[in-house]
C-alpha cells in the first residue's frame, strides 16, 4: 500500500496544529442528530456513533463519489450484478452474527423476526408494477434458507464471506428497493443506491433495548413496519 496518503494526512494534521493548535474534542451526547454539530467549525475532532443522515446530508454528493469501490468484481459478482441490474432487483439482509452469539448484542441490538420480513416482502411487491426478485443477503445465510421462503423469486446471495463483503455492499446498493436489517451494513448498502424512485424498508424498532434510541437513523423517505 502507497504511503504517500498516509504522509499527505500527516503533513495536513501538521498544518492544521500550526494554524489552529489542539484539535478540540466533540463528544455524542445521545443517539440522533445534535444541532450543535452544525456550527462546530474546522479543527474538531469527533468521538461517537454520528448515525443519522443529517450529519452528512448536505454533503451526500461528495459522499457517494469518495464511497466507490474501487476493485473490480470477481466473475461471479460481476454476472450477478448485471443479473440485478436488468429487472427490479430487491435487496434483503438478515444480520444474525454476534446478534445472536453475543448476550450483550442480543439485548441491545435483537434481531429482526420473521413477521417484520414477511411484513416489508408483502409491502414491497404490492407497490411494485412488475414482480420483483428478491436477492437475500446475510451472515447466516443456511438460517435463512431454512427460515425464510418469500413466495416470490428469490436468490439467496451465498457467494462472498467475510473476506469479500464489500461484493455483497456493491451487490446491496445496485438493487433498485431494499429490506434492510438493523444493521450499518444493510442501511449503508442501501443509502448508496441512488436511484431516485428507491423504496426503503427498515424496522421500526431498531434496537430491542427499550432505553436506547435514535429518533434520527432513519431518513425520512424511508419506510417502517
Amino acid at each position: 500500500m502507497s504511503t504517500r496518503p498516509l504522509r499527505r494526512l500527516g503533513l495536513r494534521s501538521v498544518q492544521s496544529f500550526l494554524q489552529h493548535g489542539p484539535a478540540r474534542v466533540f463528544r455524542e451526547s445521545a443517539l440522533g442528530y445534535d444541532p450543535r454539530f452544525a456550527s462546530l467549525g474546522p479543527h474538531v475532532r469527533l468521538k461517537g456513533y454520528w448515525q443519522s443522515e443529517k450529519f452528512f446530508k448536505a454533503f451526500e454528493d461528495k459522499i457517494r463519489e469518495d464511497l466507490q469501490f474501487l476493485t473490480p468484481p470477481s466473475a461471479q459478482n460481476q454476472a450477478l450484478l448485471e443479473q440485478i441490474t436488468s429487472h427490479t432487483a430487491v435487496s434483503l439482509h438478515v444480520r444474525r452474527g454476534d446478534y445472536v452469539t453475543n448476550p450483550m448484542a442480543n439485548a441491545h441490538h435483537g434481531t429482526c423476526d420473521l413477521d417484520y420480513y414477511k411484513a416489508a416482502i408483502d409491502y414491497i411487491a404490492r407497490h411494485m408494477q412488475e414482480a420483483p426478485i428478491f436477492y437475500i443477503f446475510s451472515d447466516d445465510i443456511a438460517w435463512v434458507k431454512h427460515n425464510l421462503i418469500p413466495q416470490y423469486e428469490t436468490v439467496f446471495v451465498d457467494i462472498n464471506d467475510d473476506a469479500t463483503n464489500y461484493e455483497d455492499l456493491r451487490l446491496m446498493s445496485s438493487c433498485r428497493h431494499h429490506i434492510i436489517a438493523n444493521s450499518s451494513f444493510s442501511w449503508w448498502g442501501a443509502w448508496l443506491n441512488s436511484h431516485p424512485e428507491k423504496i426503503i424498508v427498515a424496522p421500526k424498532n431498531w434496537y430491542a433495548d427499550p432505553a436506547a434510541r435514535n429518533p434520527d437513523i432513519l431518513p425520512q423517505s424511508w419506510i417502517t413496519c
